[in-house]
């Protein structure tokens, strides 16, 4: 049973496989049903009719046009069935041609010489949309010039990508070049077939509203891409195959597309596959900028240029009053007057080469070259002067800042200053210079001259060596303190030398350090040799 059903599958096979072996089986036997019907039909008119007649000459005739009465009828059945077939093929297909139709079922069923058409810088001419390898398949054969690839598709729906080469592309039976389009107009068709060079696509445009609700919209927008391609040998790094291509980026191209929504008013000037590839990946990547953004960072109306230029500028007034006056004044600090996060052009050019994107488009089977984001467009002008007018009160609002905060720094340096010269240092003068007066000393002389008992007693004594102590304990108080500021000091001099500020600044605060420094040296080591 399972013998038989094995047979039966390989007799349906033959009958109506599309391979060059059921070919020749169909041809074979239609050959040999033909003969046979044909000596089958005449043989039996014949027996009925040839010994009716009583001469031989009448038979003969008789068996003649037995022979000869069955061929129209043969050749009538025929035709009918094979116009039946093609009436359903033009229907299927719409041809609106059935002796195409006719022809191309006499190809398929039982073999022919086939069409033969050429693909040349990625298109098919109008001549060969007619051809039945466009409209319905195989057989046929396809010539592929140079700089050009095309995706067939087999009757399975399996895909098979081909390219130039010397030989032509041989079609098998009704596998066919994939359609892709919704025009069916000639000359107006699109095909899996694709240029290989470079691509060079202007006039895009891109409207957005950014992060803060303001409409922007980027203008005359440029890109150079093409197919994904092969990486180059390693041994020949160096030269690049303008016309290679990986195979799996056709089927990307052709598999993998986006549709446009509503579509675009301007034309972009390219067709499949790039309109339904690179065009929707740059104008998704620059609505992301433009949505993720405010308007500030996209058209900020000052960048570390003019912020730079500020700075010297503020520098050389500084240096041209200390020589007219001579009176040191100090910058406003212009480090913190950042410019805004500004995306500038070359910043947004950069996300189209990183790995993330290249990656995003090779997997549609495309590679950026070159791009121009074009021109910032916005709806009103008034929108751009307020901008400058918000950035200018943001520099003053800085200015002011930063002002305030330089007094309160100035006035917290004088107030340590003043405190380290009024408790540290005249306190230590105080205990360390004091001297008896000459009344004193002649008291105590008359004193200890009088009773000789003062001068030994223990009391007094004691109090003299605890006062000496005391003395001694308030000396090295003093010297520890005056050390630890010191030290202080000489450590904000070393990071106001550091500083990223003018020399005038900075040298109005080290003279001031150095002044503090001078009066405790003088009285710290002045002192420490002396007792």
């Amino acid at each position: 049973m399972k013998r038989q059903s094995t047979q039966r599958d390989e007799l349906s096979a033959l009958l109506f496989g599309l391979t060059d072996k059921s070919v020749e089986f169909r041809n074979r036997w239609r050959i040999l049903a033909g003969l046979a019907l044909w000596l089958v039909l005449s043989g039996l008119a014949m027996l009925l009719t040839v010994f009716q007649a009583e001469q031989s000459t009448h038979r003969l005739v008789i068996i003649g046009l037995n022979f000869a009465k069955y061929l129209p009828l043969l050749f009538v059945v025929y035709g009918a069935a094979k116009a039946k077939a093609a009436h359903y093929l033009d229907d299927i297909y719409e041809l609106h041609d059935e002796t195409l139709a006719s022809e191309f079922i006499e190809e398929v069923a039982f073999g022919g010489s086939g069409e033969r058409i050429i693909i040349n810088e990625g298109k098919i001419s109008e001549q060969d949309e007619q051809s039945p390898i466009i409209l319905i398949g195989g057989p046929g054969e396809i010539q592929v010039n140079l700089g050009s690839a095309a995706l067939l598709e087999k009757v399975n729906g399996e895909p098979e990508v081909i390219y130039p080469r010397g030989e032509a592309w041989m079609l098998g039976r009704f596998e066919r070049i994939r359609e892709i389009g919704k025009h069916d107009e000639v000359g107006r068709r699109e095909y899996a077939a694709i240029n290989l060079r470079d691509q060079f696509v202007r006039g895009l445009s891109v409207r957005a509203r950014t992060k803060d609700g303001i409409p922007i919209e980027a203008l005359d927008i440029k890109v150079i891409f093409s197919i994904l391609r092969k990486p180059p040998p390693q041994d020949d790094a160096l030269e690049e195959d303008p016309y290679s291509f990986e195979p799996d980026a056709v089927k990307a191209l052709v598999y993998n597309q986006s549709i446009i929504t509503p579509p675009p008013s301007t034309p972009s000037g390219v067709t499949f596959p790039w309109d339904t590839t690179v065009i929707p990946l740059v104008t998704y990547e620059l609505e992301k900028l433009i949505t993720t953004r405010t308007l500030s960072e996209i058209l900020a109306s000052i960048s570390q240029k003019e912020v730079d230029a500020i700075t010297k500028n503020e520098q050389t007034i500084t240096q041209m009053r200390v020589e007219m006056t001579g009176e040191h004044t100090l910058l406003n600090r212009t480090k913190n007057m950042l410019p805004p996060n500004f995306e500038s052009r070359s910043k947004i050019t950069a996300q189209f080469f990183e790995p993330a994107f290249k990656h995003k488009a090779a997997k549609l089977g495309v590679s950026v070259h070159w791009i121009d984001i074009g021109t910032w467009q916005l709806p009103s002008a008034v929108i751009l002067e307020k901008l400058k007018e918000a950035w200018d009160l943001t520099r003053e609002n800085i200015k002011r800042r930063n002002a305030i905060e330089h007094l309160a720094k100035k006035y917290e340096l004088n107030e340590i200053i003043e405190l380290v010269n009024n408790v540290v240092i005249a306190n230590y003068e105080k205990t360390t210079t004091r001297r008896l007066t000459d009344r004193e000393i002649t008291d105590l002389a008359k004193l200890i001259e009088s009773s000789s008992e003062v001068a030994t007693s223990p009391y007094l004594l004691r109090q003299i060596a605890q006062q000496s102590a005391s003395k001694k304990d308030a000396h090295a108080i003093a010297v520890e303190i005056l050390k630890a500021v010191r030290k202080e000091l000489i450590a904000a001099m070393e990071l106001i030398q550091k500083e990223n500020r003018s020399p005038i600044e900075k040298q109005a605060d080290i003279s001031k350090i150095k002044k503090a420094l001078h009066d405790i040296d003088h009285n710290l080591f002045h002192y420490i040799q002396k007792t």
